[in-house]
């Protein structure tokens, strides 16, 4: 049962399901999920400790880079709620942006590794409306 309830969590926040649909079928690093979800690497890490506490994920350290990917096991399933989901998900504004975001983002591999980084400010502070 602790499986489900720390799945559940997992799903229950928007910003998570952000993250694990940016993750679909690919390898992202932290930088490249702060840019394309617009969020700072503290928040992202926050994020990301849920989801590897329920077992979703998987890291892999390249240089001074960290890649996540879906644990295997997992993928499957997230693959089918995710397709339960794909018309809500298709005229979500938040996910289509971020899917822009990434296509360009990895757009800007070397040989297919991440060479930005944060050095070129890619979390901009996010503005408050007043």
């Amino acid at each position: 049962m602790n499986e489900l309830v720390l799945f559940a969590r997992t799903i229950s926040d928007p910003t998570r399901v952000r993250i694990l649909a940016a993750l679909r079928g690919r390898e992202l690093c932290v930088c490249e999920l702060c840019d394309a979800l617009e969020i700072s690497q503290s928040t992202l890490s926050t994020h990301l400790q849920v989801i590897r506490d329920a077992g979703l994920v998987k890291t892999r350290k390249q240089g001074k880079w960290i890649y996540y990917t879906t644990e295997p096991t997992w993928e499957s399933f997230l693959e089918s709620v995710f397709e339960f989901f794909t018309r809500n998900l298709r005229r979500d504004v938040r996910v289509q942006r971020d899917a822009g975001r990434i296509k360009k983002r990895l757009s800007e591999r070397d040989g297919g590794e991440c060479c930005r980084g944060f050095e070129q400010q890619c979390c901009p502070p996010r503005r408050r409306n007043r």
